[in-house]
């Protein structure tokens, strides 16, 4: 999803003064973009083929679009051709084969599933190669490591030592799995075809109509006045476009480029202004009412409506980015940075006459969600209303180059994540014949003595450590089918363990050391890229306790009576709150640390609350604002407390330090 703010092929190809190869070469890769979206636009409407058709359909445009754009031997399309082109013209050729050998006699290939001829092994292995390889481009090498151990683990499960030990699986049969609904084309690719592409291609046009902008602008007309308007527009305008994009570092690199130096400018510093950037645009990725890809996949995997996943999510996103806007109200307060003047914004008015009409096909698309049409006739219309809306107005119009240019990115933003369903559908297929993901579970429980806050704790760190290094939507794919049931086994509902594992996986973006978002923040603000990843980390902070608190309060996921919900729901809030302030260390005005303490105190009684835990909560929040109005900040306290842990925070302070100037 990187390549999503991109200048569109078909965008280069006019751009070019004469007919190159480099021009032709864009023209080729626009027209099969555009081709792959005016497919599922069709199948949409009128009705998908076969199962099996249709997912190899999908993944075999991928994989073409993939090898073209993902070449080797250099890094980008646009550079001169090299002679791996010629491999990547092989790659690109034996996709369309192995597309062609399934629709050849699709039926009977079906039917030979369970005694596969020696032809159909082959092609199955060249497909499972071209996948592996297609994935290892755009996903990373994370993602190549982990299929390769259970593929490996799969075929030679007898070398593998303890309770990973199983029998070994002849290559035939393991193929025949892979290459079929099982694997290769199970439910991660039947969603990504089916419900995923659609709304991407839905976020694309929304983009091309210039609503990107329009939401920036209505951001800044909202919230700009306000103490830390700025760093509060970049949160909101971030939340909207990382809903559209599904990625933390793409929505960075499109919102960041107008919000991070507006908020340098005002006196934010740069290394503050970029984690606030990288933490709003993370956060996102699991904000409804798109969340990338997951929303979709959680709700084929629970077999529950799409808008219901929806509905679990927003009480999480909401104290996520309460807490957020938390930290930059404290943060502006503490260094004292003035809003910006009526002058300086936008106005609301003017700014929704202009596109406040495009916002009417998102309002759509939930309403033909709620009346129970499924997510594909859902983005359908919505997709139909939005070229309709977009000539209400000259600026937005999608006239044939805008509207061209839209179709194509669609499918380019749908690599990534393509690439990681297909390669989940491997590891599934792997474990469905292993047997693994149920010794893996036995692991997780054993290993934590049966404690569920232990279980919770290795989740946490499996995902985020997963996070670092490949996409949201594919840390969730790859624990699904072996760390989700563990949870489940351990009394943990089903909603609340899909939703721990991708909420952790997301957040792995602004975690250090491999920070993406924070990273490519920091390439905006011209700050160390590894300090912008701890300041994030802090802003952040809330999303590292927000997943606990819903696994223990289901309320939190507006699962309960209207009461519990409520209860869950303002304990949540008044939790982060006391949270931010600790952090950023400002109430009505500084906090010492005998405070921090009592602050601290009143976070913890919040994240699973009682009655009685509720009301300590509030006393000591109540105790904390009164003795904020009554007495003034000593710092001869805090001296005498800090002198006492002086040699520990030195110590931590230069080891951080080292860290952060790398």
């Amino acid at each position: 999803m990187g390549e999503a703010q991109e200048l569109s092929l078909l965008e280069t190809f006019l751009s070019e003064k004469k007919i190159s190869l480099r021009a032709a070469l864009a023209i080729i890769i626009s027209s099969i973009a555009v081709f792959m979206a005016l497919y599922h636009l069709f199948t949409a409407y009128y009705g998908e083929p076969t199962a099996l058709a249709h997912r190899s359909m999908f993944l075999t445009f991928v994989l073409v679009l993939v090898f073209f754009l993902f070449p080797l031997g250099r890094s980008s399309w646009k550079e001169n051709l090299n002679w791996f082109f010629v491999l990547d013209l092989l790659f690109i050729f034996l996709s369309i084969a192995v597309e062609a050998y399934i629709l050849y006699d699709i039926d009977e290939l079906q039917l030979r599933w369970g005694a596969p001829t020696p032809m159909d092994t082959a092609v199955g292995t060249i497909a499972i190669f071209l996948v592996v390889e297609a994935t290892r481009r755009t996903v990373g090498w994370a993602m190549l490591i982990i299929t390769s151990f259970f593929i490996v683990h799969t075929v030679f499960g007898n070398y593998f030592p303890g309770v990973l030990n199983s029998p070994p699986t002849p290559w035939i049969q393991f193929v025949d799995v892979i290459f079929s609904d099982i694997g290769l084309y199970s439910l991660p690719l039947m969603v990504m075809s089916s419900f995923v592409i659609l709304f991407l291609i839905f976020s694309s046009l929304l983009i091309g109509t210039g609503a990107g902008t329009f939401f920036v602008n209505l951001a800044y007309s909202v919230a700009g006045r306000l103490t830390g308007g700025p760093a509060k527009t970049a949160v909101l305008a971030s939340a909207l476009m990382g809903t559209l994009s599904g990625s933390g570092v793409a929505d960075v690199v499109a919102t960041g480029s107008f919000t991070i130096p507006l908020m340098k400018s005002v006196g934010y510093r740069p290394v503050i202004a970029g984690a606030i950037e990288a933490v709003a645009s993370t956060g996102g990725i699991i904000t409804p009412p798109i969340m990338g890809a997951a929303a979709f996949l959680i709700a084929q995997f629970l077999a529950v409506p799409y808008l219901k996943v929806c509905v679990h999510a927003i009480i999480p996103a909401f104290l996520y980015f309460s807490s957020v806007m938390m930290m930059v109200h404290f943060e502006a307060k503490r260094e004292g940075l003035r809003p910006l003047t009526k002058a300086e914004l936008p106005s609301f008015q003017k700014t929704l006459f202009r596109g406040g009409h495009l916002l009417l096909s998102i309002v759509a698309l939930i309403v033909f969600l709620a009346m129970g049409y499924t997510a594909m006739m859902a983005a359908f219309w919505a997709i139909l209303l939005l070229f309709l809306l977009s000539f209400i107005r000259g600026e937005t119009r999608l006239s044939p180059v805008p509207l061209l240019a839209a179709l194509e990115r669609g499918p380019r933003n749908a690599l990534t994540v393509g690439m990681a369903c297909a390669c989940a559908g491997i590891i599934i297929g792997s474990v469905y014949i292993s047997g693994l993901g149920m010794r893996f579970a036995q692991i997780i429980v054993a290993a934590a003595g049966g404690k569920l806050w232990v279980s919770l704790v290795f989740v946490m760190f499996a995902s985020i450590l997963l996070g670092m290094g490949m996409p949201p939507t594919a840390v969730y794919l790859t624990l699904v089918t072996i760390v989700v049931p563990a949870l489940m086994d351990m009394g943990v509902r089903p909603i609340s363990a899909h939703l721990f594992c991708f909420y952790f996986g997301a957040i792995g973006a602004i975690t250090p050391p491999v920070c993406l978002a924070a990273f490519a923040a920091a390439a905006i603000s011209g700050a160390r890229p590894m300090e912008t990843g701890f300041e994030a980390c802090k802003i952040g902070i809330a999303a590292y306790i927000i997943p606990f608190m819903f696994i223990y309060n289901s309320g939190m996921l507006m699962i309960g009576s209207p009461l519990e919900i409520l209860w869950v729901a303002l304990t949540g809030l008044f939790g982060i709150f006391s949270l931010a302030t600790c952090v950023k260390g400002w109430l009505f005005r500084k906090i010492s640390i005998p405070e921090r303490g009592i602050l601290i105190l009143a976070t913890f009684a919040f994240i699973r609350p009682t009655t009685m835990s509720g009301i300590i909560g509030f006393g000591l929040i109540g105790l904390s604002i009164v003795i904020q109005k009554l007495f003034p900040y000593s710092e001869s306290i805090d001296q005498r407390i800090m002198s006492i842990f002086s040699p520990l925070r030195k110590a931590f302070t230069k080891s951080i330090g080292k860290l952060s100037a790398q």
